[in-house]
């Protein structure tokens, strides 16, 4: 017997010539005279004979059409590799150049993002493995077994701030940061770099880190958020920063709508004609702050250089340290100190309330003294939506009556906590100007002459402010 696997052999009275494909995955049969038909000869016999020289596997239950004179009587199963494993990006990474090393500074690198800041929180999923498979073997029509190829396997590598899972499959944060992928690792970053100033190509920022360095101007009309640390080098204009924790302005704050909060301290420079400044800890000012709006939940020092608070209105949950307050302009500036957030927060509501309630009183009492004037002249004919109206009123007297009432018990046990809580001082180690009005507790006190070197207090006998002499261990005590 012919063997196949070398050469085509003829079957069924050399009518026709049986092959092989050259990868055994297909037996083809070929009619010797083209005028010929594989329907006059009998399948079952061309199916003995294909099996007779070998084809054992793939057959088909009936030839298929003959093209040219040829036909497939049997199909083999070819093998199937397996797939390469795979890396799949949950979070989308932001893109980064691989950091250079600064020429002649050792350890320093330099780097540009491309692209927006990605915030991931620590337990964040980062990037999935689709594990290699195995793939599956073929066989060729001849019933050989054809071998397969398994996929190949992909580690993934991880920088600072990721791990790996224990089974190898998954890359997760360790911390709140930005995601980046560096020199092919995932990393997750606690601090981010502005390189420059916060501008039309850089855009606003949020950022989950710990850290957000600005090394240029946060420039007017951006936002700046950082569940963290700010510090900004060359100050800020009409714009909004938001902080976590601590923020730090190197150079000054100017415009009307600049507005800077920090859970933490805030350290800035000078600030004149801004909005609002506000720190839930500490204020530490290193030359001057000029009219805007100030509200600090501890202390609030301005002992270095000019030293200067003028104008405006500061809210001081501490006590306050100045070289100067006002200004010989007089310029008028409101200071509040010893009023912690929370109290503020019960006296702004309480400031709220006493805007209605008594004016709404008032307006109920003289619509029922109308109408009742109304009545008393009409007598019998007195009626209808008049009357009506009449009973709405006195229906609703007793709730607004009762408001008022509760607002007159609020503001006293208010006034009665601030007295308690006025513990806090201003001291002024230069000079206090005429213009400065300072309230403590529920006392207030109008400053019409000029000072030097003074201590201004509650006294906790007649409940009145007064400006005191600073003793000389106060002199030496604070910024001397």
């Amino acid at each position: 017997m012919a063997d196949l696997t070398n050469k085509p052999v003829k079957i069924c009275n050399d009518r026709v010539l049986l092959k092989l494909t050259k990868d055994k995955l297909k037996a083809v049969l070929q009619l010797a005279n083209p005028d010929d038909h594989f329907e006059a000869i009998d399948f079952p016999e061309i199916l003995k004979e294909v099996q007779e020289h070998g084809v054992s596997f793939g057959f088909f239950s009936k030839l298929p059409p003959a093209r040219d004179g040829k036909t497939i009587i049997a199909n083999g199963k070819a093998a199937v590799p397996g797939e390469n494993a795979k890396v799949k990006p949950v979070v989308k990474p932001a893109l980064q150049f691989t950091p250079k090393t600064k020429e002649g500074v050792k350890d320093k690198v330099d780097f540009r993002e491309l692209g927006n800041i990605v915030n991931v929180p620590a337990g964040q999923l980062l990037l999935q493995k689709i594990a290699a498979t195995a793939g599956s073997p073929g066989k060729n029509v001849l019933g050989a077994v054809i071998a397969t190829k398994a996929g190949k396997d992909v580690t993934m590598k991880c920088g600072s701030g990721a791990v790996l899972s224990d089974d190898g499959m998954q890359v997760l944060s360790t911390l709140d940061g930005k995601f980046i992928m560096r020199d092919g690792k995932a990393c997750v970053l606690e601090e981010h770099v502005v390189q420059g100033d916060v501008d039309m190509s850089v855009g606003n920022i949020a950022f989950f880190g710990s850290l957000l360095e600005i090394q240029g101007e946060v420039i007017s009309g951006f936002k700046v958020k950082c569940k963290g640390d700010i510090s900004v080098a060359k100050g800020v204009g009409n714009a909004v920063l938001i902080a976590g924790g601590n923020l730090t302005i190197n150079g000054g704050m100017v415009g009307e709508e600049a507005e800077v909060r920090a859970k933490g301290n805030i350290r800035v420079d000078f600030c004149e004609n801004f909005g609002l400044l506000e720190a839930r800890k500490s204020l530490t000012v290193t030359n001057y702050l000029i009219q805007g709006q100030v509200k600090v939940g501890e202390k609030l020092t301005a002992l270095e250089g000019k030293g200067k608070v003028i104008g405006g209105a500061f809210v001081v949950g501490g006590s306050m340290y100045v070289k100067e307050l006002g200004s010989d302009a007089e310029v008028v500036t409101h200071v509040t100190v010893g009023l912690k957030p929370e109290l503020e927060k019960r006296k702004r509501k309480i400031e709220v309330a006493k805007q209605y309630w008594p004016d709404r009183m008032n307006e109920l009492l003289k619509n029922i003294s109308a109408i009742n004037e109304m009545k008393k002249k009409e007598g019998k004919d007195f009626g209808g939506e008049k009357a009506k109206v009449l009973a709405e009123i006195n229906d609703m007297m007793p709730e607004v009556m009762e408001m008022n009432n509760k607002l007159t018990e609020m503001e006293a046990e208010l006034e009665d906590e601030l007295n308690k809580a006025a513990c806090e001082s201003v001291y002024v180690y230069k000079t206090l100007y005429p213009g400065v009005h300072i309230n403590i507790g529920s006392s207030s006190l109008f400053v019409n002459k000029q000072d030097s070197q003074v201590v201004v207090e509650l006294d906790k006998k007649t409940l009145k402010v007064k400006v005191r002499p600073m003793t000389s261990e106060e002199k030496e005590g604070v910024g001397q």
